[in-house]
């Protein structure tokens, strides 16, 4: 009795499956996939330095979170600089692995909903 009188107290809001964002209480939230594919060439920018890279090749990472048009990640991805003289890995002078960052949302795909894929 005690939990259905605590639970009645609480704002509830109702989310269906198929939305990839609500608003709440004048906030909005973002759905986050599990995992999803960063494809080859997705321009990346460092947070830190603000250089521009590109992805050397298509890479499951997680997400661990979500904007309007961004999913923020984690796991490892092979990049390589993008200036004008180097277009392409193969005349790269520069590469290594970025473990975390943003990417858009249009340069995803094999996204994964949940924990099970099947």
């Amino acid at each position: 009795m005690l939990d259905h009188l605590i639970f009645n107290v609480k704002k509830w809001f109702e989310i269906s499956n198929d939305m990839s964002a609500i608003t709440a209480n004048n906030k909005n939230y973002y759905a986050c996939p599990s995992r999803f594919t960063v494809m080859a060439e997705t321009p990346i920018k460092n947070p830190n330095t603000g250089n521009s890279w590109r992805v050397l090749n298509d890479a499951e990472v997680t997400c661990v979170g979500a904007g309007q048009d961004v999913y923020f990640f984690d796991g490892q991805l092979e990049i390589y600089a993008d200036s004008d003289e180097n277009k392409h890995p193969n005349n790269a002078v520069y590469s290594h692995y970025y473990y975390t960052g943003v990417v858009e949302k249009t340069n995803v795909r094999n996204v994964i909903w949940g924990v099970n894929s099947f």
